[in-house]
């Protein structure tokens, strides 16, 4: 078995070095962490995280509280959000583990508090007030939400600027000729960001309520014509019934873009390439988001628990033109 002794031999530090490396209890270089994580990775040794944090030290783990994890069909943007944490995280040299969310909330985060393994958390799949965010504050345990929730206090976060996501969307279809417009959407209910630009560009919204699902996605074009005679112009806040969506309308003497303009702002890019047509998009960077996301809950946990700098960042995407837009006739 691989000792701590080994990993210190082979980065030419001492065994003490190796500990505080990994605990981050002592301020080490960067080039002195880059060699004993090298030589983690050649011995393939193995740290006692839950030893280290009862020692006194702080894990170098990241725990990710995600609740999508067995939803039906999977989301491939809840994979690229997970892998991206994976990658900012290991970076520094710390690791990753996911923590599926239970229908209980406060009972998941308590317990993760109790095993006292993870330096810090990032919150995934955040509701209103989420009751997370609350425990982990009072608590004083580094956090970083993958979205936002309205809370009264400062914490960190990555999320998208989903005003100006809906801004790029929908001032694409008004700059067309599109006043009507479907939002394709798993919510019966519009968002306020989206209201608010609609009533500033003078456009009407319908809401197409649907099933994230590849069937959803054909009823939606089966019926498209019949129940939205007046939409022009779609945006989806949905990536696998909108990709169906698309490679199912000719098939129903639904033309995309002839009879209605299609964007989607909720998919990853590969979707979009996959659909037939392909769909044009506000692009999501789920990946890229998720890396900067993993690279802020290091810098909180390095940070320690008695700073109070907070960081936050808004992701917008470019409009990708696929060719699903054109002129309302």
């Amino acid at each position: 078995m691989t000792t701590r002794a080994d990993v210190a031999k082979i980065a030419g530090v001492s065994e003490s070095t190796v500990s505080y490396v990994l605990s981050g209890k002592r301020p080490i270089t960067e080039a002195t962490k880059k060699r004993v994580q090298a030589a983690i990775d050649q011995t393939g040794y193995k740290s006692n995280y839950a030893a280290a944090a009862l020692a006194g030290g702080t894990p170098r783990m990241v725990t990710m509280m995600t609740a999508n994890l067995f939803q039906s069909p999977p989301s491939r943007i809840d994979g690229a959000l997970i892998d991206g944490i994976v990658s900012g995280v290991k970076e520094s040299g710390f690791h990753s583990v996911i923590w599926p969310v239970s229908n209980d909330n406060d009972s998941d985060i308590q317990d993760l508090l109790k095993l006292n393994f993870s330096g810090g958390v990032i919150l995934m799949n955040v509701k209103d007030n989420d009751p997370r965010a609350r425990t982990l504050n009072n608590a004083n345990i580094p956090f970083v939400v993958l979205g936002r929730t309205n809370v009264n206090f400062a914490y960190n976060y990555v999320d998208r600027d989903f005003e100006n996501v809906y801004k790029v969307a929908l001032t694409k279809l008004k700059e067309l000729g599109h006043i009507h417009i479907g939002v394709i959407s798993g919510h019966a209910e519009l968002n306020p960001y989206i209201k608010k630009v609609a009533k500033a560009l003078k456009v009407d919204l319908t809401i197409m309520v649907t099933k994230n699902n590849r069937d959803a996605g054909i009823a939606l074009a089966k019926d498209f014509k019949k129940n939205y005679p007046n939409v022009t112009g779609v945006i989806s806040f949905l990536d696998v019934a909108t990709v169906e969506f698309a490679n199912a309308a000719a098939k129903f003497g639904l033309s995309i873009p002839g009879d209605v303009s299609l964007i989607g702002v909720n998919m990853l890019e590969e979707q979009a390439e996959s659909a037939e047509p392909k769909i044009s998009t506000v692009a999501l960077e789920a990946f890229n988001m998720a890396v900067s996301c993993g690279r802020m809950i290091v810098e909180a946990i390095e940070a320690g628990k008695k700073s109070k700098k907070k960081r936050t960042e808004l992701w917008v995407g470019d409009f990708v033109d696929r060719g699903s837009t054109t002129h309302n006739r």
